[in-house]
């Protein structure tokens, strides 16, 4: 098992999805995180990406997917890995609190 940091993206439309950054930490800086949001995103095929900060670890993005505009939140967290499963830690965290 290894740790990696994972974005959980939401979109408008209602859906959610978590994306493994494959990467083992995240750099605490807005503008570094502002370029990540924009960089996942136009991996997913987005365009004209424009970011927004709330907090280090949630990022409001504008954007346009096949010529739709799209609204989406990214959020990010780490997760542990074993294989092609992730766990996220704070469901992790609730769950061993149980």
């Amino acid at each position: 098992m290894e740790i990696t940091a994972i974005a959980t993206i939401k979109t408008n439309e209602g859906t959610k999805s978590t994306l493994d950054l494959d990467i083992p930490l995240l750099i605490d800086l807005v503008p570094a995180r502002k370029f990540k949001v924009t960089q996942v995103l136009e991996s997913l095929g987005h365009s004209d990406v424009e970011v927004e900060s709330e907090n280090m670890e949630v990022f409001n993005a504008k954007s346009t997917v096949n010529g739709k505009k799209q609204e989406t939140t990214i959020e990010f967290g780490y997760a542990l890995r074993h294989g092609d499963r992730l766990f996220v830690l704070n469901e992790l965290h609730d769950l061993i609190k149980k």
